[in-house]
Formats: structure tokens, sequence, C-alpha cells
């Protein structure tokens, strides 16, 4: 009870630097377009005559790059903090999706790791990220999508040029 008597009133606010629909709902319209564009599902080359009754199994170890991406809620908190995502959000896909696109293109059992790299390979899509960081701080999961933004920075360097 102690804890309530000093408390300080707690501001809520929209997310910031996306339009507001109602009260505190932002219109999330763009950001889940961008997250469609990553195509964020498992690829194979089998397509659609992958027998799905069938597990895709992948080893601890690959299971284990995955950790800290897979979750992600897609809350756009961290998006929405990122300077770069303010004025360029029409074009930098932003740290969110970025961070799933990773998830993606780590995932052993994808069979699609080249060209989902490709298809990141744009001065807008990706090198809009200036590591502020702000969404590292920002994540109440406490994820870091700063880093998968540069692991696929890097990824690109070493095996795309």
């Amino acid at each position: 009870q102690d804890h309530q008597k000093n408390a300080k009133p707690i501001k809520i606010t929209p997310l910031p630097h996306m339009y507001v629909v109602k009260d505190l709902v932002p219109d999330m319209t763009n950001f889940y377009a961008q997250y469609k564009s990553i195509e964020p599902w498992l690829k194979t080359k089998a397509g659609t005559k992958q027998d799905f009754s069938q597990e895709h199994l992948q080893s601890k170890l690959d299971r284990k790059k995955l950790d800290g991406m897979y979750e992600c809620i897609l809350c756009a908190c961290c998006s929405t903090a990122c300077p770069s995502y303010w004025w360029n959000a029409d074009t930098y896909l932003g740290p969110a999706v970025l961070m799933q696109s990773y998830r993606w293109i780590q995932d052993s059992r994808d069979e699609f790791r080249k060209q989902r790299l490709e298809a990141l390979d744009d001065a807008f899509k990706l090198y809009r990220c200036h590591t502020i960081m702000n969404c590292s701080q920002t994540c109440p999961k406490h994820l870091n999508p700063g880093k998968a933004v540069a692991n696929i920075k890097k990824a690109i360097a070493d095996e795309l040029h």
C-alpha cells in the first residue's frame, strides 16, 4: 500500500509518430503491410508439393538461433521509437519488421536465405538504420532488434558482396 501513496500518475499515450484512429488505437496498416512484405512464413523449394503431414525438424542448436526473435509480439514499440522510422516509414522497414525478417533468415528449415537477404539489400528497406538503438531500449519484451538489424547487414556483406 505504501507504493500507492507515493506513486505518480501514469501517462498513457498512443504509439508516437503514427496516425491515431481513435483514443489509443494507432493506424497500423503500413506496419502490417511491411510485415507482410517480408513473407513471414517458412519457405521451401518444394513449394506447394510439401508434405505437411511431416514435421520440419531442426537441431536444438539451430532452434536456439531463433531465441530473442520469435518472442516478438509485433507491438511496434521499437519501430515507433526509431527516428529513422519516423522520417522514412514509407520505405524503411523498421526494427520490428527487420528483426522478424532475420528470424526467417536464421531459420535452418527455410530454404530462401539468399533471396531474403537480396530482398533486404536496399538503401531504404534496411540501410536507413543508423544504430541509434532506441529500438532495443524500448522493447517491452527486452529483445534486441538493433542486433538483428546489424546481423542482417553483416550477412549481406559476407554472403552477397
